[in-house]
């Protein structure tokens, strides 16, 4: 099987050379995959030169027909061949064919309110909320991550609907005692939370808004935020190399979109590598000898990436960024890496990669097909690993969506 690719202004077109039967269908869906990984989102296949489609090619038509038309894509067929157009045709999918050319793409993109570029990325700015702000509540004590010693009085049952962020230490469950062992990193957005419990299973779980169902959770630490994300900025990495976005380059450009020192982020990313670290064990068990943080006690308490991981998936991510923090925030903020000196926390879920809508997106309705639909494979503190001679660097994305705004207040839960 031959595919060669032209690419215009309105479509990609694959021209298919060959047999679309079981043997090749697997290398036709890897070749119309990659393109919509590389941001094609409207796709012909020509069929001028395939003489028979099995039921396996057919199948990989189908799916990708209605994968990209879930994100306002499309899949069309071009020029069949007669038996090819017949066997389309028997198959009840002569609406995959296109006979007009001038057929619209079916794009419906909002128009951006403005655009800038980086060094390592584009970015498209769209007005959701204009002069909207965020606001956040600082809940629990960090520091006590050194040495243990969380007791019941730093349990606090956080509520997360809709219209809510959230990230830090917890866990589901009625009370202290019941997620004393459990505890782990979480995050909340759009109407859905999930945690990585350090009981041992090592299975993320998680709770998505619906009817009266309103996730919740017992949070040690973190930062719990409300109020309306005032834009919604579309990223993607520039082609040449490194042909990645690093998250202090994609923080920077939040920052530039919000016009704020204080922001909060959410992100819908393709991911081109994560760095980071997650607890193995809880450190609400009692008061502990060594830190969790010191060496060599590390390798026991926090699972690390040594190279960056989860390549090739779609993430989403939830944090807050401050150029200056307060002395409550900053309890919360390390460095964010090289290519900015603001300072961040941010946490990832972890999915298996699927295509995102282009243009203007809605947060809840993604985040919750997303947590709905996919499993769930990872969670992680995303971390900075500058080390001169050993580092891996930071987190580094393809392309994506971010939803970002001034963060107004602060405020410390008592």
């Amino acid at each position: 099987m031959d595919i060669t690719k032209t690419k215009s202004d309105q479509f990609l077109e694959l021209k298919l050379r060959g047999r679309l039967d079981a043997y090749w269908a697997d290398h036709v869906s890897a070749a119309i995959e990659e393109s919509i990984r590389q941001g094609s989102h409207h796709i012909r296949l020509n069929l001028a030169d395939v003489d028979y489609l099995s039921s396996a090619g057919i199948r990989v038509l189908i799916k990708f027909f209605k994968q990209l038309g879930a994100i306002k894509g499309s899949l069309r067929v071009v020029n069949p061949s007669p038996n090819a157009f017949s066997i389309l045709e028997l198959a009840g999918l002569g609406n995959m064919v296109v006979t007009n050319e001038l057929e619209s793409t079916g794009a419906d993109l909002a128009a951006e309110n403005r655009s800038f570029s980086r060094e390592h990325g584009d970015f498209k700015v769209f007005d959701l909320n204009p002069g909207a702000s965020l606001q956040c509540l600082i809940v629990g004590d960090p520091a006590k991550l050194e040495h243990g010693g969380y007791t019941a009085a730093d349990s606090h049952s956080q509520a997360y609907p809709e219209s809510t962020f959230g990230f830090g230490l917890g866990a589901f469950g009625s009370g202290f005692e019941e997620c004393r062992e459990r505890f782990g990193e979480f995050l909340a957005l759009g109407g859905a939370a999930a945690y990585l419990p350090t009981d041992g299973t090592n299975v993320p779980d998680y709770v998505v808004s619906e009817g009266l169902l309103v996730p919740e959770l017992e949070v040690l630490y973190g930062v719990s935020g409300r109020g309306s994300f005032s834009k919604l900025v579309r990223f993607e990495a520039k082609p040449e190399p490194p042909g990645v976005l690093p998250l202090a380059e994609l923080v920077e450009g939040a920052f530039e979109a919000a016009q704020a020192d204080v922001i909060a982020i959410a992100l819908i990313a393709e991911s081109a590598g994560l760095v980071g670290a997650a607890l193995k064990r809880s450190v609400a068990a009692g008061k502990l000898e060594t830190s969790p943080l010191s060496f060599p006690a590390a390798r026991d308490w926090l699972s690390f990436t040594t190279e960056r991981g989860h390549e090739r998936t779609l993430s989403a991510v939830v944090g807050v960024a401050a150029r200056a923090p307060s002395a409550e925030l900053g309890r919360l903020l390390r460095p964010i890496g090289t290519g900015t000196r603001a300072f961040g926390h941010f946490h990832a879920a972890v999915f298996p990669y699927r295509p995102l809508q282009k243009g203007e997106l809605n947060l809840h309705k993604t985040v919750n097909a997303l947590f709905s639909t996919e499993s769930m494979i990872g969670l992680l503190h995303l971390l900075a690993d500058d080390r001169e001679i050993d580092g891996i660097g930071q987190s580094e994305f393809w392309r994506g969506a971010c939803w970002t705004g001034p963060v107004s207040e602060i405020k410390t839960a008592s």
